[in-house]
């Protein structure tokens, strides 16, 4: 599971949706979370938590809808016999994405290399953290 900390920095609601701005870092992440029994405040000090099944690999230059989309080095490739695991470093974090081997070689990558990855809003979780834990 990826996680990344980060701040609140702008609440939107309509009916049941909320859609949290996070700033992770000075880069800004979009979440869409149901309304439910959390309270989220501007400025709280929160977790992103998503899928390295839901995190999405393309070149520097392709354009996708998805909010949260940044370009970051490669670190590390784990290739499987199907399937490839490639670790990012965003900003200390770690962000793994986990793509089909004829996708990591058809994009051809390799450690120390930046590509643009991205995750869809509406696969984010967010956990409430403590000021002094992010």
């Amino acid at each position: 599971m990826n996680r990344v900390s980060g701040v609140i920095k702008e609440i939107k609601k309509s009916g049941e949706i909320e859609h949290l701005i996070i700033d992770t870092k000075n880069e800004l992440f979009s979440a869409l979370i149901l309304s439910g029994n959390e309270s989220y405040k501007i400025g709280q000090s929160v977790y992103l938590l998503f899928k390295e099944s839901e995190v999405m690999i393309a070149t520097l230059e392709s354009m996708v809808s998805a909010r949260n989309s940044f370009i970051s080095k490669i670190i590390e490739i784990e290739e499987g016999e199907i399937l490839a695991n490639v670790t990012f470093d965003f900003y200390g974090s770690k962000i793994s994405s986990i793509i089909t081997k004829d996708a990591l070689r058809e994009f051809t990558c390799r450690v120390g290399d930046e590509k643009r990855w991205f995750v869809k809003s509406n696969e984010i979780s967010i956990l409430l953290g403590k000021s002094d834990e992010i």
